[in-house]
């Protein structure tokens, strides 16, 4: 694999989150508003899902954790963000949500498992517009990143990964009472910050990072501390992915790994800004279709405000991202 020069290297880096650097960074602006026998690499999801459907609920319920799924009862949980709990215009209100019970992965959907799919499918291997982003070389994650969430995957190829598996992207209400569950809590964890319990621009500062602007976020990740880090640790000196389930004490009330920080994640739902002022209280599906689909959870990309359980984000169906990978979810049935 060639090496970049430093001053490409550091070039690249200018897109390879949901916008480009010379726009503010989420969270600082108010906007407009994730080889052997057939028989013996069958995916994890797949096998996940034949065996679950083949147990009694009882059971079902007693082996989800152990078999890398969380089952979410139905009930109520607070999603959004207070008038007086900061946050952005988005967020807002706070409400009160119903839903019924559902599946969830723990884990980020991960390069190991990705390449399961392109194996049984044909279907092409994550890729960056910008090669010295892309992270597989011949079909095939860089050695090492076997456990990193996969990235560089649309939200249209998220959609056709799960319906292989089975499964299905949840929604942005279930993916925020994955995340924080009944008690309206600011992070998977609880209420306080932690740049040690994510994978954030924070946990690889050593310092709590927030951007009051584009140019801050340039002078990071483009131009200065950021951009050293990622050539340092990075993987192909750009993307800073860690292995999935690496921060267990930040872990959701469900058990979930990874619902702040890592990567951000597509949801099934458009985005709009003003849905919270209009969507149903009972599962609600989403707006209307737009341009754009939800994103949820900040990556290591992301300030702290971006790692709220309440953030919301957003991007374009096609768009492959470096910070952007997923995690599946199911009915309850």
């Amino acid at each position: 694999m060639a090496t970049l020069s430093r001053r490409r290297r550091r070039g690249l880096r200018t897109q390879p989150s949901l916008r480009s650097a010379t726009i503010p960074p989420r969270g600082t602006y108010v906007p407009m508003r994730r080889g052997p026998h057939p028989a013996t690499w069958l995916p994890t999801p797949v096998v996940l899902c034949l065996a679950l459907f083949m147990m009694e609920p009882d059971r079902l319920k007693a082996a989800g954790p152990r078999a890398g799924v969380a089952y979410i009862p139905a009930g109520e949980f607070l999603m959004g963000t207070p008038e007086a709990g900061g946050g952005l215009s988005d967020e807002r209100p706070q409400r009160k949500i119903f839903l019924n019970a559902f599946w969830i992965d723990l884990h980020e959907v991960t390069n190991r498992d990705y390449l399961r799919f392109i194996e049984a499918t044909g279907h092409r291997a994550p890729a960056h517009e910008q090669s010295a982003l892309t992270l597989w070389e011949e079909g095939r994650p860089f050695p090492g990143s076997d456990e990193h969430p996969v990235v560089n995957v649309s939200w249209n190829e998220a959609v056709a990964y799960c319906r292989w598996a089975g499964t299905r992207l949840p929604t942005e209400a279930e993916w925020e009472k994955a995340a924080r569950g009944t008690d309206g809590r600011r992070y998977p964890w609880g209420n306080e910050w932690d740049l040690t319990l994510a994978n954030s621009a924070s946990f690889w500062a050593g310092r709590t990072v927030e951007f009051r602007g584009g140019q801050e976020w340039q002078a990071f990740w483009v131009k200065g501390e950021g951009a050293r880090i990622a050539e340092r640790e990075g993987l192909n000196g750009e993307v800073l992915t860690l292995a999935v389930g690496r921060f267990p004490k930040g872990k959701s009330p469900y058990g979930l790994f990874d619902m702040a920080g890592n990567v951000s994640e597509w949801v099934a739902d458009f985005y709009n800004p003003y849905y919270y002022l209009q969507g149903p209280l009972s599962d609600p599906p989403g707006p209307a279709p737009t341009i754009l689909k939800t994103i949820r959870g900040g990556s290591w990309l992301k300030p702290t405000i971006s790692l709220r359980t309440s953030d919301r984000d957003f991007g374009q169906p096609d768009s492959r991202l470096t910070g952007v990978g997923f995690r599946c979810a199911r009915d309850d049935r």
